[in-house]
């Protein structure tokens, strides 16, 4: 089944042109029409060449679609395959397998090596390649016209079911991973990818934006993925989405219909016959603006604006083309090459992931230029928008994208690239569209029509990052400032001078070395946690509104918050670590690791006795007991309050702490001698960790 057309579908435009046609006929008088031998009508000057024009539509007999043009005198054939499944189709668990099928495809196939297969292209100094993308797979090869009929059959036994051979999907493995740049996890890899699960990490662009759920936003092992896909797998994804109803067929060049249709319906026409597999994805806009502000580091203001389209129709492709390249051409007339220059370049883009897309202005602009340069774009949208470009210029701008679009596509792998980057559904695109002629017959009123339902702040997604207005100097210098002041009011809130003389003995812990790694370990493990929730609660409740609030004073005051509430959190955590215990007449202290100090009084323990090994590490008192020591060489201080936490532990010398601690709840009285017994053995090292200990935590602080 075929059927032929010269352009894109029937369209207002067509129907318009259609219109002005036969009005133009009913207006002219007929003697303007009128030939007679004796005075000859003039020959109609040579019409310019419409590359986009004469694109034919085919089906073959098992429903795969085929484009063709004849592109007379052109030197190369470009044909080319679509088809409009990508990575986001990828099963979970089993991601990279739309891209791994494509590097299968190209490998050893009915009795040929992969080297022999692209060797048979190479060889005679064509061009091939495929690319994968999230919402299509695209497969081309570019050859001479001598080999045109050679270049349709070499990729359709690319595209012909392959066996799935288990050595050629395991050597194909290598390439992708290189491609990708990924390898097995390591230490460190696994450890980032514990702290980082999917729903600690806030949605990707097309989630948050449109509701998408892609594959952007799952969290995997990139490498275990590719690992784990089998040739099943492949043979799976490619028996469900490489059917030819769903396949897009491009044939570009100088060569025949006839010969075109008669080699495709031989070689694809081959292809089995299945189900085309729906593509149902919802998306959903938020109608809500979003715009986000940053200050950073650079001499120039980097400046982005996206505006979103939800699922445009084949003509609204067309339209958003037009503006597209109509918008960068006179954004750069007025902010590159006029007179006040306040960019190098700036781009203006599409993007389309499925029925999502959106426009992108984008560039980096001189700080000193920046309103300049915003009220510009402002003024050229708001243009479009209201129609009010006068109409010699939108003229000439037409004129020059006309012209544009037209020399940049004279050779068949220019326009056949239309298929790969614009054209690829077929949901929308039935048949090549004749971009050139809808380019020509854009009115200026259709474009504010256009501009006016989609340009809108509702759709708009605003991203700005503006230049420091201090130096990385300064800020480090305040930052550091910051810091040290936190530090200092902690130790003022957190710490009380105590009397000398009140010190009656100091012991520091002595923990074992294996000890120390396993709580670093531990302790290191549960912060890593902890600061990744912090960072995760600072990040969704915080910073990620931070950013809509346009001001550099309340940012970086808040962000100065940020960073004494991290400060103050880390030394709290750093607080329940312990360290040495000093005993004074009527209550001793255990003293942590940063200024914060528990205060036990005789009354407050319950137990002061000396355990080993099994009596503390091998019962279920272990859960509420800070070991200090395992207590396997000789016994351990076994410190148990009436509530909170246990202490297990060992010092320099622990007999003469247990002997000391054995009376201290009779009194302070009959305490007395037995403490200045004790304290007359301490070493000159000992009493400098006294005078270093004069200012200790505030007993009736925190902790105390």
């Amino acid at each position: 089944m075929t059927h032929i057309v010269p352009g894109i579908r029937p369209s207002v435009l067509q129907l318009r042109a259609t219109f002005g046609l036969i009005l133009l006929g009913s207006v002219v008088p007929q003697s303007g029409w009128s030939q007679t031998p004796d005075s000859p009508a003039p020959l109609p000057p040579e019409a310019k060449v419409n590359p986009f024009s004469g694109f034919e539509t085919h089906f073959l007999s098992n429903g795969l679609k085929v484009w063709f043009k004849q592109l007379p005198d052109a030197p190369e054939v470009s044909v080319s395959v679509g088809i409009p499944y990508g990575w986001d189709s990828d099963p979970l668990g089993k991601e990279e397998l739309a891209h791994l099928t494509e590097h299968i495809l190209f490998s050893d196939h009915d009795g040929q090596t992969e080297q022999e297969i692209k060797e048979a292209i190479d060889g005679i100094g064509g061009r091939r390649n495929g690319f994968t993308t999230p919402d299509h797979t695209w497969y081309y090869v570019t050859v001479s016209k001598e080999h045109g009929g050679f270049a349709i059959e070499w990729l359709s036994r690319l595209l012909s079911p392959h066996t799935m051979d288990a050595d050629v999907v395991e050597r194909n493995r290598r390439p992708v991973a290189l491609e990708i740049n990924v390898q097995r996890r390591e230490l460190f890899e696994h450890v980032w990818a514990l702290l980082n699960p999917s729903w600690l990490l806030p949605p990707d662009f097309w989630r948050r934006e449109f509701g998408m759920e892609t594959r952007n936003a799952r969290r995997y092992d990139r490498w275990a993925s590719l690992q784990a896909i089998t040739p099943q797998d492949v043979a799976d994804f490619y028996d469900r989405y490489y059917v030819p109803g769903a396949m897009t067929l491009t044939v570009i060049g100088d060569l025949t219909r006839s010969e075109v249709l008669e080699i495709s319906e031989r070689t694809f026409g081959s292809l089995p016959q299945r189900p085309v597999p729906q593509r149902d994805v919802d998306i959903e806009d938020p109608a809500r603006r979003h715009a986000t502000v940053y200050w950073g580091f650079g001499p120039n203001v980097r400046y982005s604006a996206r505006y979103k389209f939800f699922n445009n129709d084949a003509e609204d492709d067309l339209m958003l083309l037009f503006v597209r390249d109509l918008l960068r051409r006179r954004l750069n007339q007025r902010l590159r090459y006029g007179e006040q220059k306040a960019v190098y370049g700036l781009g203006v883009t599409t993007t389309q992931r499925g029925p999502g897309g959106y426009l992108q202005i984008q560039g980096s602009i001189d700080e000193n230029e920046f309103d300049f340069a915003e009220t510009v774009i402002q003024e050229e949208i708001g243009a479009l928008r209201r129609g009010i470009v006068p109409p010699d210029e939108f003229e000439a701008d037409r004129t020059a994208l006309v012209e544009g679009l037209r020399g940049e596509n004279l050779t068949a792998e220019a326009l056949n690239f239309w298929a790969y980057r614009n054209f690829y559904d077929p949901s929308k695109h039935a048949d090549f569209p004749d971009l050139l002629s809808f380019f020509e017959g854009v009115t200026q009123q259709e474009v504010a029509s256009f501009v006016t339902r989609n340009f809108v702040l509702e759709r708009e997604v605003a991203t700005l990052v503006r230049v420091q207005p201090v130096s990385q100097g300064i800020l480090a210098a305040a930052a550091i400032l910051v810091v040290f002041l936190t530090l200092r009011l902690i130790a003022l809130v957190l710490t009380r001078p105590v009397t000398m003389r009140d010190i009656r003995y100091v012991a520091r812990f002595r923990v074992p070395v294996l000890l120390q790694i396993g709580a670093a370990v531990l302790l290191g493990g549960v912060g890593l946690i902890l600061l990744r929730l912090i960072v995760f609660v600072v990040q969704s409740v915080g910073l990620d509104f931070l950013a809509t609030v346009h001001d550099y004073t309340i940012q970086m005051t808040v962000f100065a918050l940020v960073l004494v509430g991290a400060v103050v959190l880390f030394i709290l955590y750093l607080s329940r670590i312990p360290t040495k215990v000093l005993i004074f007449p009527d209550h001793l202290l255990i003293k942590s690791f940063a200024y914060r100090s528990r205060r036990l009084e005789p009354a407050d323990l319950a137990e002061i006795s000396t355990r080993r090994f099994p009596q503390v590490w091998l019962t279920m008192g272990l859960f509420r007991c800070v070991p200090l020591t395992f207590g396997l060489v000789g016994p351990g201080v076994y410190l148990r309050p009436w509530s909170g936490r246990t202490y297990f532990f060992r010092t320099r010398n622990t007999r003469e702490l247990i002997d000391l601690l054995s009376g201290w709840r009779v009194g302070a009285q009959d305490l007395k001698p037995a403490i200045e017994h004790a304290s007359t053995g301490l070493e000159e090292g000992e009493m400098k960790e006294l005078l270093r200990d004069l200012y200790l935590p505030d007993p009736g602080g925190p902790g105390g």
